[in-house]
């Protein structure tokens, strides 16, 4: 069995103190650009360089987190930044840019990558581009299943999430915030737009419908180990010191269980911040949580409150009993109410407190317990019966003081093993070392004395002495597996210079172990040449998934047709088989209405295609084959003929790296500046697309909207809505898997009034998303055909898109 790598999450100087002592064997941070967390605390190069030192000396390796997208503008900074963390020694980068591979890849070669989270590697083809771009690991989807992963085949390492909070969206797929405040996640600064109420047409109740439970594989540790998991990773970068000291010690004392055959069970990680612990998609149970902030450990059930006394009964599973100075937090239908326990509580037994006899008991083991709370302390009173309410312990004093005694004490995982040789030589002390790192490395080092041995006036000193000094540690993480020594005890030194010689070994080690990690420095220019060429024509692609569109437009170039999934109820927890002949039937519809029409049909695959869409759709695509239907492929698998939005291209390093590809569609998150910036160094304009209308999808997700009882209560074939505290109405779809929902901006992207302008600084392809609209919509595309030949008429628009928006343009 595999122990996989547990990583640990670090915000700051203090939490690499922490992460460290309670045992991670490595940890990941950011600097003050480039990050994913851009308000964590975060590190300067300077701290970088500590930490750095720091982890590689306690045997625990370091990796920096590069993963928000890049700009044109940022390359060469970038790229710069990047060969100082080369330089300072850290382990590898966290990478989301396809651009930033490239640039690696070219300019720093041994500079190891991981692939965020963030660049959405679901399948095996992705799987395969990263491994063929050098890349060491990737971090998979937290929406991939246990049965997903066992069946990737890679020689790339795979890392997963184990613990933290979980996005609604695929990571990286997502523009809610960047579209509706400004904020982007995938430039790391994420306004959580998904930690809001909302409302959904056709129910009337008010409920954190995008905010999902938070992660916990801790009961399928033997699992993973079990799978081709190489590192597990614990979330919270933005978490305080409590959280990381107890959820790294509780997973490292699991993990330790695990290579002796033993399992672990806790309630420790149910005390520190979070909104409820589910499994996720790995044991296919996702929920959403019940508020936005910490809930607790579920302890039991209000069964009397009256007047300043509170009665719960508590499970019978639980150690964890609430004493004075701890936390409450009773929830009921949508309320909560939460205290602070500040008297002694009493325990006593559901059959003395039903006879009124509040008799405490000794033995917190036995069944039937209740507890009785006689005093809190609280900053308003319960607006609401407290009576049946779910009880949670939020906060446990003693547990605080844990996390801070993991603080203080000097310990890592892994210690470096050291062999002590003490000699004289020449009558003067001589004492080598030879430290063999986790990592194998071994690091020799020698001191010499400068106060020689001499006879004894009244006492030798012992080679028995002189092996009890060189046997401490200090605060070192060495572990002295041999001391040898070459004396016979018949001289005198001051004990002083034994220790003295000691310390100075362990220091000149300490030096060579974070030299051994350290690389040159290397200044990058790069060679960033203008594009003078310009595309003289201009061309329109729509996206539809609409077969009247097909018959109806006209003068547009390229037709991406995306398939419409049979059922677009918001049920999404099934694991039915895809119906190909439906696939089939609706592409050869599609093949005969476009035969004799100018534009080039592409068939549009789902941005999200887990391995066994993939399979399906390839089952489709070479029946077609076999018909003599020849389509292209739209798709974000990397290996694509067309590339969808969804690949999110920001720069040239990227559409460069992506040779396969005829055309790929630019993100659609990039400001005005970004996109000229783009087209300025571009060598190929013609491969290049602009999305300049149409609504753009906020989310794609595999977790359920609703409930099935709250699907029931919706009308049948109405069309469904999230709507924002503002009124905002975001209209949500089903992907053809059958797995994944799609969150539209209710808002339609509008740049028809800069159409001429980008068309002037060199953009030839546009598009328009017309997908989920009415039979009509395909004419809006004359209304750009007009406005590339100079005829811009933005209240013709206005006839087939009421509600536009500019986004981040």
């Amino acid at each position: 069995m595999r122990i996989p790598e547990l990583l640990a999450p670090v915000g700051s100087m203090e939490h690499l103190k922490v992460a460290i002592n309670a045992g991670a064997s490595s940890v990941y941070l950011s600097g003050k650009d480039y990050g994913a967390r851009k308000y964590a605390a975060n590190f300067t190069l300077d701290e970088i360089d500590l930490a750095v030192n720091i982890a590689h000396l306690h045997n625990v390796k370091v990796y920096v987190t590069v993963n928000t997208l890049i700009k044109q503008d940022e390359l060469e900074n970038v790229i710069d930044y990047l060969s100082k963390l080369y330089a300072i020694g850290v382990d590898a980068v966290l990478v989301q840019d396809l651009g930033l591979v490239e640039l690696i890849n070219r300019y720093l070669p041994k500079l190891k990558i991981h692939a965020s989270t963030q660049m959405t590697c679901e399948n095996q083809l992705k799987l395969d581009y990263i491994e063929s771009k050098g890349i060491k690991r990737v971090v998979l989807p937290r929406e991939m299943r246990k049965e997903e992963i066992q069946n990737l085949e890679t020689n790339v390492e795979l890392e997963i999430f184990a613990h933290g909070a979980l996005c609604y969206s695929y990571s990286g797929q997502c523009l809610m915030s960047s579209f509706k405040g400004g904020r982007s996640g995938n430039r790391g600064t994420c306004a959580q737009p998904c930690r809001r109420k909302y409302k959904v047409s056709g129910l009337k109740k008010e409920d954190y419908y995008l905010s999902p439970c938070d992660l916990s594989l801790y009961d399928r540790l033997k699992q993973i180990a079990e799978l081709n998991i190489s590192c597990i990773k614990i979330e919270g970068r933005m978490r305080n010191k409590e959280y990381l000291a107890i959820v790294v010690s509780n997973y490292r004392k699991a993990l330790n269980k695990l290579k002796s055959g033993k399992e672990s069970k806790s309630e420790e990680i149910n005390l520190v911040f979070n909104r409820g612990l589910i499994e996720g998609h790995f044991s296919k149970s996702p929920k959403r949580s019940i508020k936005s902030g910490h809930i607790g450990l579920k302890i039991g059930k209000v069964i009397d409150s009256h007047k300043n006394q509170i009665a719960i009964r508590l499970f019978d599973s639980i150690e964890n009993i609430p004493e004075k100075g701890d936390g409450l937090l009773l929830v009921k239908n949508g309320n909560d109410y939460g205290m602070e326990i500040s008297q002694d509580p009493i325990i006593t037994t559901l059959n003395h407190f039903q006879k009124g006899k509040n008799k405490k008991i000794k033995d917190l083991t036995r069944k039937n317990k209740v507890l009785i709370i006689k005093k809190v302390w609280q900053n308003k009173k319960s607006n609401f019966n407290l009576n049946g309410t779910d009880a949670y312990l939020t906060k446990k004093n003693n547990l605080i003081k844990k996390a801070r005694e993991i603080e203080n004490k000097a310990s890592s995982y892994v210690k470096s093993k050291l062999i002590l040789t003490f000699s004289i030589k020449n009558r003067f002390p001589q004492l080598k070392g030879r430290l063999t790192l986790a990592n194998h490395k071994e690091i020799e080092c020698e001191v010499n004395g400068n106060t020689p041995f001499e006879k004894p006036l009244k006492k030798s000193v012992t080679a028995e002495t002189i092996k009890k000094q060189l046997s401490k540690v200090d605060n070192y993480p060495y572990q002295i597996t041999q001391i040898n020594i070459n004396y016979d005890g018949t001289l005198f030194i001051p004990i002083s210079k034994i220790n003295e010689l000691r310390r100075e070994l362990f220091k000149k080690l300490e030096q060579e172990i974070i030299a051994s990690y350290k690389h040159k420095p290397k200044k990058i220019k790069l060679d960033l040449k203008e594009n003078k060429n310009q595309s003289s024509k201009s061309s329109i692609s729509f996206f539809t998934n609409n077969l009247a569109h097909l018959r109806n437009i006209e003068n547009v170039e390229r037709v991406y047709l995306e398939i419409p999934p049979e059922n677009d109820n918001l049920n999404i927890l099934n694991d039915e088989s895809h119906n190909l002949n439906y696939m089939i039937n609706f592409l050869k519809e599609a093949f005969e209405i476009s035969h004799s029409k100018n534009y080039k049909l592409v068939w549009k695959w789902p941005d999200i295609a887990h391995d066994k869409l993939i399979k399906s759709l390839n089952k489709v695509k070479g029946i077609l084959n076999r018909m003599h239907y020849d389509i292209a492929i739209m798709s974000n698998d990397f290996k694509g003929d067309y590339g969808p939005y969804s690949l999110n291209i920001t720069n040239t390093e990227a559409i460069d790296s992506l040779e396969n590809y005829e055309i790929v569609t630019i993100s659609p998150e990039l400001t005005k500046k970004d996109y000229e910036d783009v087209m300025k160094y571009c060598k190929n304009p013609e491969k290049i697309e602009i999305l300049v209308q149409g609504s753009v999808e906020l989310m794609k997700t595999r977790y359920p909207l609703l409930y099935a009882h709250e699907i029931e209560q919706l009308k049948t074939g109405s069309d469904v809505f999230l709507i924002d505290g503002k009124n905002n109405k975001y209209p949500i779809h089903k992907s053809i898997s059958g797995e994944e929902l799609i969150l539209f901006n209710g808002e339609e992207l509008s740049l028809l009034a800069e159409i001429n302008h980008l068309k002037n600084v060199g953009f030839c392809n546009f598009s328009i998303d017309g997908r989920w609209k009415g039979d009509e919509y395909c004419k809006i595309t004359d209304v750009y055909r007009h406005a590339l030949e100079g005829n811009v008429n933005e209240k013709e628009l206005l006839r087939y898109s009421l509600k536009n928006t500019s986004g981040n343009y």
